[in-house]
């Protein structure tokens, strides 16, 4: 059993590397600048452990908690979020200003639902971050004061099964014409990522790429 533990912990952290390293390329192809350049999202119903990705994230990455329904939502924020500072990974909060606050998180996360009933720059001790599918809720990262996006889905993905998607031409179209840098979200991977690469485009996201894998 140890072995195994052992086995799954090195093979999450290569995955890790390989996704850090096509994160900065798609950084480094478009010049934009952004707080971090990768990006895990968490989903307790895909991934229950999350401070295992944490552990094997680099320095500077960033993880984006959401897991809205959970009960213990505030204990596991604050849990991360002092993992999060001793790995020197960023801590960003989704939808909640208050528990944002109060884990003196390094950012704060709107879905785009909530981004939209938003109609000025927001005030937060922190960079902001929102998402967006469409170049109207690109324009309304902007308009909230948003120093990132995360454009989604750009190829299919499990989070939206049976969904549409961007796909490589719309996605590059979108994220040249955002003029916030853009983190590209959904079934992103170290194998696709430079499908996407182009002006605007800062790194990636993932969820998937980070869940454990079976063996054959």
């Amino acid at each position: 059993m140890v072995g195994i533990r052992i086995d799954r912990h090195q093979s999450l952290r290569e995955r890790a590397v390989r996704l850090a390293a096509a994160a900065q390329t798609l950084k480094r192809a478009s010049g934009a600048p952004a707080p971090f350049s990768l990006a895990f999202l968490t989903d307790r119903r895909r991934i229950a452990r999350p401070e295992l990705v944490i552990r094997v994230l680099p320095a500077g990455a960033a993880v984006v908690y959401r897991d809205y329904d959970d009960p213990a939502r505030t204990a596991r924020a604050a849990a991360l979020a002092a993992l999060c500072r001793r790995r020197g990974v960023l801590f960003v909060v989704a939808g909640d200003f208050g528990l944002a606050a109060r884990c003196c998180a390094d950012g704060l996360h709107l879905p785009s639902a909530m981004a939209a009933k938003v109609s000025r720059p927001i005030s937060f001790d922190g960079f902001v971050t929102a998402a967006a599918h469409t170049a109207r809720e690109l324009a309304q990262a902007r308009l909230i004061g948003a120093q990132t996006v995360f454009l989604s889905p750009a190829f299919a993905t499990e989070s939206h099964r049976g969904g549409g998607h961007l796909g490589p031409s719309r996605f590059r179209a979108l994220a040249a014409a955002s003029t916030i840098p853009v983190i590209a979200l959904g079934g992103v991977d170290e194998t696709n990522a430079a499908l996407l690469a182009g002006g605007g485009v800062a790194g990636l996201g993932a969820i998937g790429a980070f869940e454990p894998r079976q063996a054959g």
